[in-house]
């Protein structure tokens, strides 16, 4: 039997008349598309544009470094030095015994980083003497080599109160200069700053 399309109702034409302009215009938006794809080749030497850096919030702070980072270490992880140190240390040596070995390391690239090693075990155990060294290493207005150690007035304000409070009176000089050097700090605009001399006791 032939198809005759008088057969169909007119409602039924309808919906026919409807499907097929809706599989026409997929159709033409599916073909625009991959039309446009095809002419965004990336042009040779063309970088794709940067997000552009939103603004800091009114409200916050500008962020401001004021202590470099340390230098890098000018030797060998098996330095000399250091060996001798970490040899002492796993061998077992008194706090004093560690602070009179950083005393009398001799002079090399590492000594200072060997020193601090000595130090800090010292410190960590009781030695108010190496208290006060460590916290020069960390203190940012200490000129004395300070090998790879960041500085960090925080925690060379927490090693000077320790000292102090187990009879170093120097510390008082060293609280008293690095007070002043934190008071400008924060008068410039570091957040740290402030947030330690609001904490300073």
């Amino acid at each position: 039997m032939e198809f005759n399309p008088s057969n169909f109702k007119s409602g039924q034409r309808w919906w026919l008349f409807i499907i097929a302009g809706i599989l026409g215009l997929a159709i033409i938006v599916g073909a625009g598309y991959l039309i446009w794809n095809a002419f965004q080749v990336e042009k040779p030497g063309h970088q794709a544009a940067k997000t552009p850096e939103l603004p800091r919030m009114a409200n916050l702070p500008p962020r401001k470094t004021s202590i470099p980072p340390p230098p890098p270490p000018s030797y060998s992880p098996d330095a000399p030095v250091l060996e001798k140190v970490r040899k002492a240390l796993r061998e077992g040596i008194t706090p004093e015994e560690a602070v009179a070995m950083a005393k009398s390391l001799p002079e090399s690239p590492e000594r200072a980083d060997a020193a601090f090693l000595l130090l800090e075990y010292a410190a960590d155990n009781g030695n108010t003497e190496a208290a006060l060294a460590v916290g020069q290493y960390y203190d940012p207005t200490e000129t004395a080599p300070s090998g790879t150690i960041r500085k960090n007035p925080e925690t060379a304000y927490g090693w000077y109160r320790d000292a102090l409070k187990g009879g170093q009176e120097t510390a008082k000089t060293s609280l008293a200069q690095l007070h002043s050097w934190v008071e400008k700090q924060a008068s410039e605009g570091s957040y740290e700053a402030r947030e330690l001399l609001n904490n300073w006791r």
